[in-house]
């Protein structure tokens, strides 16, 4: 049986759990908390994210819902990396201004490197996951629709093959 906090031992769960705390200090530190409170709501949902889902995911009874929950957390990661970047430009452009735009560049470049390591960590984990999956003959979604699309064209081309014989075949006759 396999340890049911198992996901805690997980790079990408500490890393994620890290890029949280990062956001949440971040937020706290360098955004008006009524200007910016859907920003900061945003943020903080999105970093909490991170490795809630790849908590939860862990603890789903299949591999495909795991896998799922893995695209989750990258979603997440991807919202969240949007706003530290589009933060970023509008601090350096000077759009916005913070308490200390020195120190609000720097943490964003913090959370922004850690971001872009956790995208490749949990890119590379999901498609292991998606490998396990197909082993286990559970496929996902798009899959399915890729296969249904290249079975289709297979056939499409035999239909097409078999059209071009018989009219050679007519012609020979005629």
């Amino acid at each position: 049986m396999r340890n049911p906090l198992g996901y805690k031992v997980l790079r990408t769960y500490q890393q994620g759990e890290e890029i949280y705390e990062l956001v949440k200090k971040f937020t706290a530190l360098y955004l008006h908390p009524i200007q910016d409170s859907r920003l900061i709501g945003h943020m903080n949902d999105s970093g909490r994210s991170i490795p809630r889902n790849i908590a939860e995911g862990y603890g789903r009874n299949n591999t495909k819902q795991y896998g799922e929950f893995l695209g989750f957390s990258f979603g997440s990661l991807l919202e969240l990396l949007e706003d530290c970047f589009e933060l970023e430009k509008d601090i350096k452009g000077g759009l916005r201004k913070t308490k200390d735009n020195y120190a609000a560049t720097r943490d964003l470049s913090q959370m922004i490197k850690l971001c872009m390591g956790e995208k490749t960590m949990l890119k590379k984990q999901m498609e292991r996951i998606e490998v396990m999956a197909g082993e286990q003959g559970l496929m996902s979604q798009n899959q399915r629709f890729a296969k249904l699309m290249t079975e289709n064209q297979r056939k499409e081309a035999e239909f097409d093959q078999w059209i071009r014989e018989n009219l050679d075949k007519t012609k020979k006759h005629s």
